[in-house]
């Protein structure tokens, strides 16, 4: 399944930073983002579908005010949500997202869907990890390539978006249910219950956004933002860490295990992770051929 991609843009016009390509489905859309960082001068812009014309966008000059720009986006289908395809946490390097799923909950004979979920990686670090496995025949199918994200030595990250308003308690049951068998093996119920306590009495409206953040040094970060108030994620700081080499691996496990809680989302993630293998191959041949 290939991930859907989405693009933001101004003036009518598409706008896609260079090195972006592929089966990707744009839409346009106003943002009023910044995007000093993405060197908008360097972008190109694309009119219409294939074989489009290609026109270098116009140098800014130095005493114009920022304009918005356009932000790329990886988009969950079902629910609409898009989050951003490259992002900076708090921590570590820029994290690529590696594709968007949704969960849903069962009510009667309904599916009810709660809140779609992206996962994030740091992207030049999982692509060689990715390719070192590849060169071993690690690779056979998407378990593999789950188990490889979730195994990676490098941060990746959770970015869950509610599209309906939940309670935190009712959340993070929901979460326990999954987690506790695990978190009672590793004798960890502690950590368990620190995490869980964080969302006790919280009302996460629709909008809100959960970032779960799984550091190499074993400890999960956890930020919350709501739609009056985002974060800018580059910038915040967690509100929560937990020291928890268990409680880590049983949280994203929850959801790129064997037994995740959006099934559906793992051959997404899968693709997300052929992607990043394919770029580090492309980085190895261009080497190879640079040498010669």
């Amino acid at each position: 399944m290939t991930p859907v991609f989405a693009i933001s843009s101004l003036a009518g016009r598409n706008v896609i930073p260079p090195g972006v390509h592929g089966n990707a489905t744009w839409s346009p859309r106003m943002t009023a983002r910044g995007g000093e960082h993405l060197g908008c001068s360097s972008f190109k812009t694309f009119k219409g579908g294939h074989g489009a014309s290609v026109h270098k966008s116009p140098p800014r000059r130095a005493h114009r005010p920022v304009i918005p720009c356009a932000i790329l986006t990886v988009q969950e289908p079902s629910t609409g949500v898009e989050f951003p395809l490259v992002q900076k946490f708090w921590l570590g390097e820029e994290m690529r997202c590696i594709g968007a799923g949704v969960r849903t909950k069962k009510v009667a004979f309904l599916g009810i869907k709660v809140y779609a979920v992206a996962v994030y990686a740091e992207a030049e670090k999982a692509a060689r990890e990715l390719g070192i496995r590849a060169r071993g025949g690690f690779f056979e199918s998407d378990d593999d390539y789950c188990s490889a994200l979730l195994d990676g030595g490098f941060h990746k990250a959770l970015q869950i978006h509610l599209v309906r308003n939940v309670e935190g308690t009712q959340f993070v049951e929901a979460l326990a249910e999954a987690l506790t068998p695990r978190m009672r093996l590793s004798g960890e119920m502690e950590k368990l219950e620190t995490f869980s306590s964080f969302f006790q009495g919280q009302q996460l409206s629709k909008g809100s956004v959960i970032t779960l953040l799984y550091r190499t040094d074993a400890t999960l970060d956890v930020a919350l933002s709501s739609p009056e108030r985002p974060a800018d994620l580059a910038a915040a700081r967690a509100s929560l860490c937990i020291k928890s080499a268990s409680l880590c691996r049983a949280l994203f496990e929850t959801f790129l295990g064997e037994s995740s809680v959006v099934p559906e989302a793992r051959a997404v993630w899968a693709a997300g992770a052929r992607q990043l293998l394919a770029s580090d191959e492309v980085r190895r041949d261009t080497r190879r051929g640079g040498s010669g």
